[in-house]
């Protein structure tokens, strides 16, 4: 599950995951709630926008880590203390913008469950 506010950011980072086989949910930081996309969909992983208008990333990672203890939660940051700040705010794992795609896959494949061949199943929102 992807939430993050750049619609454009959201749709490169779709497009990228969906090449490499994985199933992508995404949500702006206008739309659906994220913890109700979490409860329909199921998610391996979330990928937070750290600048959502509504509520701050880390209160909705300490919400999503409150219901969904074992959800890995990563930070997509463009914020340049990101490295020493996402495990204050409940992140597992942090993705710095601008970001390299091999970057990316890197830190998502480290954060999944170990899966069978041919069954890649990463839920962004």
């Amino acid at each position: 599950m992807i939430q993050e506010s750049d619609t454009a950011t959201l749709d490169v980072v779709a497009t990228a995951l969906r090449m490499e086989g994985y199933r992508v949910y995404t949500l702006t930081d206008k739309n659906d709630n994220a913890l109700d996309m979490i409860e329909r969909h199921h998610p391996k992983i979330v990928l937070l926008d750290c600048w959502l208008s509504n509520y701050s990333a880390g209160q909705i990672s300490q919400w999503i880590k409150a219901h969904f203890p074992r959800l890995p939660v990563i930070a997509f940051s463009c914020d340049n203390q990101i490295e020493q700040k996402y495990r204050q705010f409940g992140f597992d794992d942090y993705i710095k913008k601008p970001f390299d795609l091999k970057v990316l896959y890197k830190v998502i494949k480290k954060h999944l469950p170990k899966r069978r061949k041919n069954h890649r199943v990463v839920e962004p929102a």
